[in-house]
């Protein structure tokens, strides 16, 4: 032809091409060299529905292109995950259901010697399910499961007999991981036979990784390994799949007590209330890579407190999630009181102003004459501290907006907090919240289901779960007991060094016993 150029990667530009065709600067052979291989074009044939074919090809590559690119190269080499590219994911998932037909006729065809598209598209529909499951969107997961197990069949098809070995292994590993979130999501469906069906794939795949000396990787998950706790065996085929799915759930409430894994992110100024409606929707902080903010006003906005942690600045041994938590907190607080007090209402301009200041006052106080409060366990003891929260109120008192009503309550604040701890002291009232005692208990009857409540209740999960929840109960009265009657563990960091006193030990054993029905010697050691 004249002029025209076929585009460098070789793929058929169709717009070009029908130009071409229609200014009579390519031949008709030179259509057949430049149409892909999915197009057939015989002899006769009407050239204009073969480029457009041609092009309807093109877009759908183009569209896999778009999400595998994030998928297999952005999420390396940039400060994202592969969970943070979700609507490009969506985006495939949902050309695949407009264009059915193209994709699995052309595409996805069984006889096409390039299996890479299905590939793909298998890893990629693959993680779409992974975030929709964590998120907890259960049912949506379920229907895109649907395309994504037909997807990941036509790849087992097209690679089934090809002696290619790298080729083969990459999909039994596709397949795993397919398995893997079908168990996942079928324990949290409640979908036993999903699950179930799932589970001795998956448990079979990892047995023979084993034994193969493959399965050595840490992050790999090892569901042949967890269950073993249960049970004391890997022998599955020895177990009623109905105890092995009550295991199962065990762990997934476990794993989600404290709602979804992957929930949606928030936006880092602390004035904006917005979230993500989709994984990666946010972008993050350029030099931290990891406040994430929902536009540039609201990271313009919140520099002057972010700049103050962000890369590494901040010099406490207080994570900086939660001294953020503290600064918003003591705003709210402060400022609830200001503002019933007063008949002028704080500005958000001087919360601004007053945010990044307070941050500057936690930082300094924590790193110096409150630094016994400058650790992850003991912080949360600061705020029931009268010399803290005077340190706090003189603050307030010179912030504008805070000031008026501040300014007069600062006075003989710090004994009038004392009195109220000494009055706390004196009653049967505890200082810490029964949910962050229930919390410490949860983990210490954790490790006692998966261990002596395997052995006595000889492999039956069912039993072992009602014993596991009996066990929480009991701990948490016992210990509030213990906390009323030895005050100086009445805090978090208390909390931390309890575990170290023999008496709350014995009384924790003597409690395990009595639920787990089992007796324990001299030495302190369970007898059955």
């Amino acid at each position: 032809g004249g002029g025209g150029q076929l585009s460098n990667n070789n793929e058929l530009d169709s717009d070009r091409l029908a130009r071409m065709v229609e200014s009579g600067d390519i031949s008709t052979d030179r259509i057949l060299f430049a149409c892909p291989q999915d197009v057939d074009i015989a002899p006769g044939a009407d050239f204009q529905s073969a480029i457009d074919e041609a092009k309807l090809i093109a877009d759908r590559r183009m569209v896999l292109q778009q999400a595998h690119l994030r998928f297999s190269t952005l999420s390396r080499v940039s400060y994202n995950s592969g969970l943070d590219f979700e609507r490009y994911y969506r985006d495939l998932y949902e050309d695949i259901q407009k264009y059915h037909d193209v994709w699995f006729d052309k595409l996805f065809n069984v006889d096409n010697p390039n299996p890479t598209h299905a590939e793909f598209t298998t890893g990629i529909l693959g993680t779409l399910c992974t975030i929709l499951r964590q998120r907890g969107d259960l049912e949506e997961c379920a229907e895109i499961m649907k395309t994504y197990m037909a997807v990941l069949k036509r790849y087992q098809q097209q690679t089934e007999g090809c002696g290619v070995a790298a080729q083969v292994d990459c999909c039994e590993g596709l397949t795993f991981r397919a398995n893997l979130i079908r168990c996942n999501l079928g324990v949290q469906l409640g979908d036993k036979e999903m699950a179930m069906t799932a589970f001795h794939d998956v448990v079979k795949y990892e047995k023979k990784e084993k034994a193969a000396g493959r399965y050595t990787d840490d992050s790999c998950p090892d569901l042949d390994g967890m269950l073993e706790c249960f049970f004391g065996h890997r022998d599955y085929d020895r177990i009623d799949d109905d105890d092995i799915f009550n295991a199962l759930t065990f762990m997934d409430k476990e794993c989600n007590k404290d709602g979804p894994q992957l929930k949606p992110r928030e936006c880092g100024y602390y004035n904006c209330d917005k979230k993500e409606q989709m994984s990666g929707d946010f972008n993050l902080c350029s030099k931290c890579h990891k406040q994430p903010y929902c536009g540039k006003e609201c990271q313009v906005r919140d520099w002057k407190i972010h700049k103050l942690l962000c890369c590494g600045k901040n010099k406490t041994d207080i994570e900086d999630d939660t001294l953020l938590m503290i600064m918003e907190l003591m705003l709210k607080n402060y400022g609830a009181t200001a503002d019933a007090r007063s008949e002028i209402k704080i500005s958000s301009r001087q919360k601004d102003a007053a945010s990044a200041a307070l941050l500057k006052k936690l930082m300094k106080l924590f790193t110096g004459e409150f630094s016994h409060f400058n650790s992850q366990q003991a912080v949360g003891d600061a705020g029931t501290n009268p010399a803290f929260s005077q340190a706090l109120a003189d603050f307030f008192a010179q912030q504008p907006g805070y000031d008026k009503v501040w300014g007069v309550l600062r006075v003989g604040y710090r004994e009038s907090l004392e009195r109220d701890r000494e009055a706390v002291s004196r009653s049967n009232t505890l200082t810490l919240n029964e949910s962050v005692i229930r919390g410490a208990c949860e983990e210490m009857a954790k490790r006692s289901t998966l261990t002596i409540g395997n052995v006595m209740c000889d492999g039956d999960s069912s039993r072992n779960l009602s014993k596991h929840h009996l066990l929480i109960d009991a701990l948490v009265e016992e210990t509030k007991e213990f906390l009323r009657e030895h005050k100086e563990y009445d805090s978090y960091a208390g909390l931390q060094k309890v575990g170290y006193n023999p008496d709350y030990m014995l009384i924790i054993s003597k409690v395990i016993c009595e639920v787990y029905e089992v007796e324990m010697d001299e030495e302190g050691n369970f007898t059955t």
